[in-house]
């Protein structure tokens, strides 16, 4: 993408009074080689956002926060900002979040006034079709473990998923005999933080009530501290098969 210098300085002096407080990073994911000022000091409170692209039956998106761009050509499944940045820094108050396709910026997927809490991290995931997306609002908890531990949340984007059970687990467990860490997860739901040993974990999202595991998801060797959030999506075309995403929160 292209940015005329005169539209490029409007977007470095729009963001002390908008969301971002990064623009050096907003205006390189555009591919301008100008970047905004550094050492920008915010005036009010802040919290950190971060946003998650579950609009099946799309393309790829870009997310803009109060007209800057946050992300651009996001494949489906992608979050922005993309690691090593795990959240970028967001004015308190009501942030509007404005989707769109890559190829044809001018259709519209999503407009949502996004409340931002101070002191709070969020995460915006958009769910839905492309008729029908609207934005799912969570709120981080990344205090940090206990010593040794790590923590881990399921979230439910999936509505063609239904009810789930959720099994968080070492590798290859056996889930018959036990019950599921995370019980009744309704779609667009999030579960509590579940705090366990640090180490191998495997993550699996049965049908409620069975255990008929409907997606698998493989977490590695976690190392203690980390907080993780496993997102069960729908296919990027809508429906099944069931894939997911994994977020690093801390």
């Amino acid at each position: 993408m292209t940015f005329h210098r005169a539209r490029t300085r409007g977007l470095a002096m729009r963001v002390r009074t908008f969301g971002l407080l990064s623009a050096a990073i907003a205006l390189t994911a555009c591919g301008t080689d100008e970047v905004g000022p550094t050492g920008v000091e915010p005036n009010q409170p802040t919290g950190r956002i971060r946003f998650v692209h579950a609009i099946s039956g799309t393309t790829a998106v870009n997310v803009a926060v109060d007209g800057v761009p946050l992300g651009v050509s996001l494949a489906y499944a992608a979050s922005a900002p993309a690691p090593p940045t795990l959240y970028y820094p967001a004015y308190a108050g009501n942030r509007q979040f404005a989707v769109r396709r890559t190829a044809d910026t001018t259709a519209h997927l999503l407009d949502a006034a996004v409340p931002v809490a101070a002191n709070t991290d969020h995460t915006v995931i958009a769910v839905g079709s492309a008729t029908t997306a609207t934005a799912l609002v969570l709120a981080d908890n990344n205090t940090a473990p206990t010593a040794s531990n790590v923590k881990i949340r399921a979230v439910n984007a999936a509505t063609a998923a239904g009810t789930v059970d959720v099994y968080v687990t070492a590798p290859g467990a056996d889930i018959l005999a036990i019950p599921p860490t995370f019980a009744a997860l309704a779609p667009r739901t999030a579960s509590a933080y579940l705090e366990r040993g640090a180490g191998a974990i495997q993550v699996r999202f049965t049908t409620a009530g069975t255990k008929t595991v409907v997606r698998d998801v493989s977490l590695g060797t976690l190392a203690t501290g980390a907080i993780r959030t496993v997102v069960l999506l729908e296919a990027a075309a809508g429906g099944t098969p069931l894939t997911s995403a994994v977020l690093t929160d801390r």
